[in-house]
């Protein structure tokens, strides 16, 4: 992945679960080894499990992000010099749910695997 997800500034009322999701993609990206697939000139990376699923491209932040939870999903873009948030909501405070559902839901599921991902170079 090109960019580093903690070098992004958030601001607004999605800052703290936007904060969240770049240290999530962070530890993900450190942690876990992945592997990519094409989608027209972009490499495109997907975590997932127990019904909770990351996509993202390589450009990460500057790019389409969508998270998917058991309750909705939620997509990220960018927006000039902002972050638009969207889901299957439209309400605020549900979109944050979402999002925050879904790092946990992510998080929890990558910390308790019953295997874990060698260290490649």
């Amino acid at each position: 992945m090109t960019s580093k997800p903690t070098d992004q500034q958030f601001k607004g009322p999605y800052q703290k679960p936007l904060a969240e999701l770049a240290d999530l993609i962070d530890w993900l990206e450190s942690k876990h080894d992945k592997s990519f697939v094409k989608a027209g000139d972009d490499k495109v990376f997907a975590f997932g499990g127990n019904g909770y699923v990351l996509v993202l491209d390589e450009s990460t932040w500057k790019g389409l992000i969508e998270l998917f939870t058991p309750k909705g999903a939620v997509s990220i873009k960018p927006d000039g010099d902002s972050l638009t948030v969207q889901g299957s909501s439209q309400d605020e405070k549900e979109l944050k749910a979402m999002l925050l559902d879904g790092i946990g839901g992510l998080r929890s599921y990558y910390e308790n695997r019953y295997w874990t991902t060698p260290q490649t170079a």
